[in-house]
């Protein structure tokens, strides 16, 4: 089973996509459906990756690299995409996935070294 299939996981994208959308008020938020689409890509392509690699080096830069991305895009929606329970969400998604893959601990943030939401 890959990791986005895995229960919690799936249970935390699928209610981070949610509140994202549901937050959307035409022509008052500075997203749309586009970047809600833009961040949940780069959280399934995370998944994906992390999912393919054994070592923590390179687990690491994954991290980093996705958490670089997300930055860049909710710097792009004037940083209201990435609210409070969507930078819990998304933090949760990264670190259960690491920590799945025996890279970090459960309760280790592995990316507040990059982190800017």
């Amino acid at each position: 089973m890959g990791l986005i299939e895995n229960s919690e996981i799936k249970e935390i994208y699928t209610r981070l996509e949610e509140g994202m959308i549901d937050f959307i008020d035409p022509g008052l938020t500075a997203y749309d459906n586009t970047d809600v689409k833009s961040c949940m890509n780069l959280i399934s392509n995370y998944l994906s990756k992390i999912e393919k690699v054994n070592s923590k080096d390179e687990a690491m830069q994954i991290v980093e690299k996705t958490v670089l991305a997300l930055n860049d895009l909710n710097e792009k929606c004037e940083y209201e995409l990435i609210e409070t329970n969507q930078r819990e969400d998304i933090a949760e998604i990264i670190i259960i996935a690491g920590y799945l893959k025996g890279f970090n601990g459960r309760d280790e943030d592995i990316t507040e070294d990059w982190r800017e939401w």
